[in-house]
């Protein structure tokens, strides 16, 4: 996810602190049932940061938010790149005059790109 979602708003992968190789070595420090599936993404520009943080559940239902990916480069070269990594286009149309693609990550969470 965190690869998908670096490539799709132009970050960068997050190494995880100090002399850790991986972000489950740094986590060996806290107690086993603390320990998640964890990544993060940083924006090479600023201080942003998204973590993702894996849990046992499932995909079930829509979305309870939804992103729009602004594509500086043009949205085709950018749906393409995600696509290679594992996205899916669920439809392409035009909202408002504005030209975008719905497509779902790797885990089949919805967002558009436009």
């Amino acid at each position: 996810m965190a690869g998908f979602w670096a490539v799709a708003l132009d970050y960068e992968v997050q190494a995880p602190p100090g002399e850790w190789s991986t972000w489950d070595d740094y986590q060996v420090r806290f107690p086993e049932a603390e320990r998640v599936g964890f990544a993060a993404i940083t924006d090479p520009v600023g201080d942003g940061r998204i973590c993702f943080l894996a849990v046992p559940e499932e995909k079930r239902v829509k979305n309870r938010l939804h992103l729009d990916v602004s594509a500086p480069d043009g949205v085709d070269a950018l749906v393409a790149r995600l696509s290679s990594l594992g996205g899916t286009v669920l439809r392409v149309g035009r909202e408002r005059g504005q030209y975008f693609v719905a497509m779902t990550d790797v885990e089949g969470n919805e967002f558009c790109v436009h």
